[in-house]
C-alpha cells in the first residue's frame, strides 16, 4: 500500500458528518437526519483521529489514520495502518465477536475505518485508576487471547490460510518498527525518545542497562519477537485498548497487529497490570490486580487448551502442521508449549513495564499517587521487578512464583 494518495483529506467533526451521511448502511445505524446527529472527537491516542457520531438509533466510532503522529507532526507516518487494524477486525472478530469490534467500514483512500461505538464504555485503563472493577475483566481478556490466537495458527487451520494472512501482516512493518524500536530497543541506551524526570530512578536504569543478563534476554526476546510467528497478535495489548462495563469488555486499536510470539500480547497486558498495581499500592487494590493476573493467565491457558484439544482431527494428515499420529501431540508437549508462552509472556512483560516508565509512552497510572516522592518510589520498585522478570537468575517456574516475586517488592 502506498502513502501517495491525492485523495487523501483529513477529516473535521463537520467532514465526518458529510462521510458517515454518505454510507447508507452505516447512516441508517444512526438514524434521523444528519443535521442532528452528535460528532465528537475523542482521540486520546498517539496516531490517529478518533470521532464518535451517535443519532436516535446508536453510534458508531470513526478512526482516520494521519499522516504523522498525531502528538509529533515532525515525526511522519504511513497512512495505512488502518488497514492492517481492519484487516486484524476481519480475521479475529469471528471467533471473538463478543469480545472485541466488527468492521463495519473500511475506507482505502481515506484510510477510515468505521465500527460500533463503544460510549457506553470506560477505557480500563481509566476503571482502575478510577477504583476497584470487576476481576473477570481480567479472565475476558484471557479468553480474547487464547481465542484469538489460537484460531489464526498452525493449530487450527492449514499452513495456507496462515501463510496468507502472515503475507499480509509482514507488510506492517512501521508500526512493527516502532514496537522493535520503543518496547525492546530504546530504553536499553541513551536515545532521545527515553525520558525520566525522578533522580531515583537513575541508578536503577543504569543498573538495567549494564545488567548482561538482561540485555541478553532482550536480545532474545527481540529476535523472537520477529521470528517466531506463532498467531496473529494484537500488537498493543495494554489497559488503555481496552474498554469495559462491569459485563461487557471490548479489545480495540489492533494497528499494530503482527503475526508474533503469542506471549507477546499475554505480556503487555500483564505488565500494564502490574504498573497498576504498583500505582495504586493498599492492600486491596493490591489483592485486586493480583487476582486479575491469576485470573488471566487461568483463562488464557483454560481456553487455548480447550480449543486444542477438542480441534476436530482433519481426515487429510497433512492439513495441519503437525500430522495426527495415533494419539496425537502428547500432554507433556502441550505443556511445555503453554510454558513456553508464559515465559514470553514473563520476559515481554518486563520490557513493557520498563519502556511505560523509562521510553516512550509512558502511563498514566502513576498519576494518582499523592506526591512525586510517592511516584519515584512506586515506579523504583516496578523497575526492579521488571528487571527481575528479564534477569535470568530468576526465570520464575509459574504464576505463583510470578505473584510471589511481585509480593517481594
Amino acid at each position: 500500500m502506498t502513502t501517495q494518495n491525492t485523495a487523501y483529506r483529513t477529516l473535521d467533526a463537520e467532514g465526518v458528518r458529510s462521510y458517515v451521511a454518505s454510507l447508507p448502511a452505516i447512516a441508517a445505524r444512526l438514524g434521523s437526519a444528519p443535521e442532528t446527529w452528535t460528532i465528537r472527537e475523542v482521540s486520546d491516542g498517539n496516531l490517529n483521529m478518533v470521532f464518535l457520531a451517535e443519532g436516535s438509533n446508536g453510534g458508531v466510532c470513526l478512526k482516520q489514520a494521519l499522516p504523522h503522529v498525531r502528538v509529533d507532526p515532525s515525526w511522519k507516518m504511513p497512512l495505512d495502518r488502518t488497514f492492517f487494524e481492519a484487516a486484524y477486525l476481519r480475521n479475529v472478530f469471528p471467533h471473538v465477536p463478543d469480545l472485541t469490534t466488527e468492521c463495519l467500514h473500511f475506507d482505502p483512500e481515506q484510510f477510515i475505518l468505521i465500527v460500533k461505538s463503544l460510549s457506553g464504555h470506560t477505557v480500563l485503563r481509566t476503571a482502575l485508576m478510577n477504583g476497584p472493577v470487576n476481576p473477570e475483566i481480567a479472565a475476558r481478556i484471557g479468553r480474547f487471547v487464547a481465542h484469538s490466537t489460537f484460531a489464526t495458527s498452525l493449530l487450527a487451520a492449514p499452513f495456507e490460510p496462515v501463510m496468507d494472512r502472515r503475507i499480509c501482516f509482514a507488510r506492517n512493518q512501521t508500526l512493527t518498527r516502532i514496537t522493535v524500536d520503543l518496547v525492546l530497543t530504546d530504553p536499553y541506551h541513551n536515545h532521545p525518545r527515553n525520558h525520566w524526570t525522578e533522580p531515583g530512578l537513575t541508578p536503577v536504569v543504569d543498573a538495567i542497562r549494564a545488567d548482561e543478563n538482561v540485555l541478553a534476554r532482550i536480545d532474545s526476546l527481540r529476535l523472537r519477537f520477529l521470528s517466531c510467528p506463532q498467531a496473529l497478535l494484537h500488537g498493543d495489548l495494554h489497559t488503555g485498548s481496552i474498554m469495559t462495563t462491569e459485563d461487557d469488555t471490548r479489545v480495540i486499536d489492533g494497528e499494530f497487529a503482527i503475526y508474533g510470539p503469542i506471549g507477546f500480547d499475554a505480556g503487555l497486558f500483564v505488565a500494564n497490570l502490574v504498573l497498576s498495581l504498583f500505582a495504586t499500592p493498599d492492600t486491596a487494590a493490591t489483592h485486586l490486580h493480583k487476582q486479575m493476573i491469576t485470573l488471566f493467565w487461568g483463562s488464557f491457558t483454560e481456553h487455548f487448551l480447550h480449543l486444542w484439544n477438542t480441534q476436530p482431527t482433519p481426515s487429510d494428515p497433512a492439513a495441519l502442521y503437525y500430522a495426527p499420529t495415533q494419539g496425537g501431540i502428547s500432554e507433556r508437549e502441550k505443556t511445555l508449549f503453554l510454558e513456553s508462552i508464559f515465559q514470553d509472556m514473563v520476559g515481554y512483560c518486563g520490557a513493557e513495564i520498563i519502556r511505560r516508565i523509562i521510553g516512550y509512552a509512558h502511563v498514566a497510572d502513576f498519576s494518582v499517587l499523592p506526591n512525586t516522592e510517592s511516584q519515584e518510589a512506586r515506579k523504583k520498585q516496578a523497575l526492579l521487578f521488571a528487571k527481575k522478570c528479564l534477569d535470568q537468575k530468576y526465570l520464575f517456574k509459574n504464576i505463583s512464583d510470578f505473584l510471589t516475586s511481585l509480593s517481594a517488592d
